[in-house]
């Protein structure tokens, strides 16, 4: 598997592995749609490298890979600062996080210190190009593969723009580094992501900046985490020599 964040890279078990989550951003349904997270060293309680923000998605394939995540909260108490998270079902089929035993007054998802998008954050969102007035349309792209690095993070794309009129390719695909990407993004043009299908690719989910610690950017998927349909779901470029 693969999730993103600094500490993310193909393994084949977690187990072993703890997390601790100190902060959550949760959709208007009230379910956890980002976290900010850091891998701790059981031994020492130390972080094992800097804390990133992820997706729910990342964490549900850690957990479900045999890692051990924990919400941090606020309280003077050592013994009540933490609690697991554990995964449920939701009725519309889809993954979701929530806490282990019953409900715990003052430590339920709601209590915890939230995540909040702005441009001092890790992600920054990219106003749609649909806010652009009629007549001045941005351009729309497809991205149908990606590479990503040892932290799956993308890092090159195979993209093209698109003709929504005609559900067709305006220009033919080209590999181009994620940089491009972004630099489309912050312009306000609209990236989608495509995804393999029976039916061939089908467009499903927008892209959006992402800017990391050492002035690494990349994209992500825009909104919550979405069942089959996460960036590691993608087709794969072909590595190069």
């Amino acid at each position: 598997m693969t999730y993103r964040g600094e500490r993310s890279r193909f393994l084949a078990t977690e187990q072993g592995r703890v997390f601790e989550v100190s902060k959550v951003r949760l959709s208007a349904d009230g379910h956890v749609r980002d976290v900010l997270w850091g891998e701790v060293d059981t031994a020492s309680g130390q972080y094992v490298g800097p804390r990133m923000e992820v997706s729910a998605a990342d964490v549900v394939d850690a957990i479900h890979d045999g890692a051990q995540v924990v919400a941090l909260f606020e309280m003077p108490e050592p013994h009540l600062r933490k609690r697991g998270f554990v995964i449920v079902l939701h009725e519309n089929g889809q993954e979701r996080l929530s806490f282990e035993g019953a409900p715990v007054p003052g430590r339920e998802l709601k209590d915890m210190s939230r995540l909040e998008t702005s441009k001092a954050k890790l992600v920054e969102h990219v106003a749609p190009a649909s806010a652009a007035p009629v007549g001045r349309r941005k351009p729309v792209h497809a991205v149908s593969q990606v590479e990503l690095d040892a932290d799956g993070r993308i890092t090159r794309v195979f993209w093209g723009q698109v003709d929504p009129a005609k559900n067709d390719w305006a220009k033919p695909e080209v590999v181009a580094p994620v940089g491009k990407v972004v630099d489309a993004l912050n312009a306000g043009h609209q990236v989608f992501a495509l995804f393999p299908s029976i039916h061939g690719h089908l467009p499903d989910r927008q892209f959006m900046v992402a800017n990391y610690d050492g002035g690494l950017r990349t994209i992500v998927l825009d909104g919550p985490a979405t069942h089959e349909r996460e960036v590691h779901h993608m087709d794969r470029l072909a590595a190069t020599g």
